[in-house]
């Protein structure tokens, strides 16, 4: 008996597909002075108001005990009276409450990249700042056109981690945002804005959207005489918009075009129908 060999099937090649984009997102970089005093700014003010994240540990309340040698009889050498005094509790310490200090301050602040994202979403940011030690850098990158298409200053400093985050009493803060509702925070806003610089967005060429005037005609039609005729309620105009820079579409240009391995197409097999024929007889043709 010869063992039929099994033919080994060759694992399927795992292609992941993914869409590049032809720019390069970079964040504008920030002067040495300006670095400086906003991590400068930004300590005093949580310093000034006490803002900060207390963590409390779960603390013993009862202390070791002792174990006391016995005598040859079984007895302990020690009294009753200083059996109570060795299993003593630890006075109890009022630690202060875990959270954070001024709760009506911390919701004024987007801490965290998820939470900073979320809220440059809907549109609450006035400024936020990135930390430049967040790694991969690709977890901050969507940060630029987003903060760009909501007309938010943002910036990348180094550092702002490892000076911010022990200030606010967190293990790291890779993003900060400051919401537009914060009150206690709007001189720090204003002070650090023209210190920001603005963000490059090459697809985005015409910049920050301007706001549109409006335009109200306050004075109606007059009457020969001079008086002025009655008017219907007064009219808005809305002042032409500037036309952005003309933006013209690249051409898109494929490199190479790679069928999908896991995709098996299935192969349409055509069944033929045979023709059934009537046998014939011999002779049968012929006829005399």
């Amino acid at each position: 008996m010869v063992a039929k060999l099994g033919v080994r099937k060759s694992k399927p090649v795992v292609t992941k597909t993914s869409l590049n984009s032809p720019y390069k997102k970079m964040w504008t970089p920030v002067a040495g002075d300006d670095m400086q005093f906003v991590l400068k700014t930004l300590l005093e003010k949580f310093k000034q108001l006490g803002l900060k994240n207390i963590k409390t540990q779960k603390i013993s309340s009862k202390g070791k005990r002792t174990k006391k040698p016995k005598s040859s009889d079984g007895s302990s050498k020690n009294s009753a009276k200083e059996e109570r005094t060795a299993d003593t509790e630890t006075p109890k310490q009022e630690a202060p409450k875990s959270g954070w200090t001024h709760v009506d301050l911390r919701k004024q602040l987007a801490i965290g990249i998820n939470e900073v994202t979320r809220a440059l979403e809907r549109n609450e940011l006035s400024l936020l700042i990135v930390c430049k030690s967040a790694k991969p850098e690709m977890i901050t990158k969507h940060i630029i056109e987003l903060s760009f298409s909501r007309e938010a200053p943002a910036c990348q400093l180094p550092r702002l981690s490892m000076n911010v985050a022990p200030a606010l009493g967190l293990d790291s803060v890779l993003a900060l945002g400051f919401r537009k509702s914060s009150d206690a925070f709007r001189e720090v806003v204003e002070a650090i804005l023209p210190r920001v610089p603005p963000l490059h967005v090459p697809w985005l060429q015409s910049g920050f959207r301007e706001n549109e005037e409006v335009s109200v005609e306050e004075e109606g039609p007059r009457e020969e005489n001079g008086a002025a005729k009655p008017t219907s309620p007064r009219k808005r105009k809305l002042s032409p918009a500037k036309q952005p820079a003309d933006v013209k579409l690249q051409d898109l240009k494929v490199k190479k075009i790679v069928p999908n391995p896991n995709k098996k197409r299935k192969v349409k097999v055509k069944k033929s129908l045979g023709k059934k024929v009537a046998p014939t007889r011999p002779g049968a043709g012929n006829k005399s």
